[in-house]
């Protein structure tokens, strides 16, 4: 009569239990880092809109020509004070009169391009590309690198 337990799990599979459990903690320990990651990119993407959305609504600030022209309101007068506003043309003539970067991208040719596909892609001109890089003819060098005008 065999002496060994009946109700003893076998040795063979006592070792599948114990993969089993490691895949186990293996799932559970990815599936709790990928559940952190998104949560942290949900709170990431929540903060990231409501900075957005205060910068988007946040009032203009005044001029300083009309900034300036405003009486500071006393206490004592209960009669509003009005408001002085600029002409629109000088605050016109402010913007335009702000200094403008003409910023240059560098683009640099690939197999097949052309100067007119180039130009289509940043919103340029052939002529303004060759005039920039001091071209004679389309024809383009696979490697060289093109400065495309700011349209």
């Amino acid at each position: 009569m065999n002496a060994s337990n009946p109700f003893q799990i076998p040795p063979c599979l006592q070792r599948a239990d114990v993969q089993q459990r490691r895949r186990e903690r293996f799932r559970n320990g990815f599936l709790a880092a990928v559940a952190a990651h998104v949560i942290l990119f949900a709170v990431l993407l929540i903060q990231g809109c409501k900075n957005g959305q205060s910068a988007f609504n946040a009032k203009p600030e005044a001029p300083p020509a009309i900034a300036a022209a405003q009486p500071s309101p006393s206490p004592a007068t209960t009669k509003p004070a009005p408001v002085v506003v600029a002409p629109v043309q000088t605050v016109a003539k402010e913007i335009v009169s702000a200094p403008v970067n003409h910023v240059e991208t560098v683009y640099q040719v690939k197999s097949g391009d052309t100067l007119s596909r180039v130009a289509k892609i940043h919103n340029s001109t052939v002529k303004a590309i060759k005039s920039a890089n001091s071209l004679s003819d389309e024809r383009l060098v696979v490697g060289a690198k093109l400065k495309i005008p700011a349209a």
